[in-house]
């Protein structure tokens, strides 16, 4: 579904009962998809970033959010990885891994063959050298704002979210009693789509 149809069906569901401006309403529109989006590592936020390794280093992609966990064993019976959650840099056309550490941690690992992430300058270095000259690793992205004309990320059969969210925010309720009125009903919808995509997340990992 198109952000203009999600934002027809948000004033019909408020019976034209905001003043909003049309970017006003885009901006909401926005708003919700991020708290969505926010809500957990969803499947369909993951990518993979293959960059070369220069200076011993390699720069995180533009729409880099946060490292994805991808070392587990999809039986997650292996050292109980499913609970540990391991992070690593596939380096070389060998994918060797590379455990990343906690930026905090890093002088701890001297002479060890890990890596870390700086904040300040969006980069993945290595503590010791690489000979390698590429490394790969899965992260979750940040989607690009919604514009009038493009759709939101995640599956179509879970679009209807957004507007409803948007007809629960706080801010436009405060405002109007009519919509005010609804604020439940529409909370509640919101709250079942997300624990349906919630659902279908899980049956995704298995795909």
């Amino acid at each position: 579904m198109l952000t203009s149809a999600i934002i027809s069906k948000f004033s019909l569901y408020v019976d034209d009962g905001t003043e909003l401006s049309s970017a006003e309403e885009l901006d909401l529109a926005n708003k919700i998809y991020r708290v969505v989006c926010n809500f957990r590592p969803w499947e369909w936020l993951k990518a993979v970033s293959t960059n070369p390794i220069v200076n011993n280093a390699i720069t995180l992609p533009s729409d880099f959010g946060y490292m994805s966990a991808n070392n587990q064993s999809t039986d997650s019976s292996v050292n109980n990885e499913a609970l540990t959650a391991p992070k690593v840099i596939f380096v070389g056309t060998n994918l060797t891994p590379v455990k990343l550490i906690n930026f905090s941690d890093r002088r701890q690992y001297q002479n060890k063959n890990v890596a870390y992430i700086n904040p300040t300058d969006s980069k993945i270095y290595f503590i010791t050298t690489q000979t390698d000259s590429v490394a790969e690793f899965d992260y979750i992205k940040v989607p690009a704002d919604l514009t009038l004309s493009t759709s939101p990320i995640f599956p179509a059969q879970f679009h209807d979210i957004i507007y409803h969210g948007m007809a629960s925010d706080d801010y436009m309720i405060q405002q109007f009693d009519k919509a005010r009125s609804y604020a439940n009903e529409n909370q509640a919808k919101y709250n079942s789509i997300l624990k349906d995509m919630g659902f279908s997340n899980a049956m995704a990992t298995f795909n």
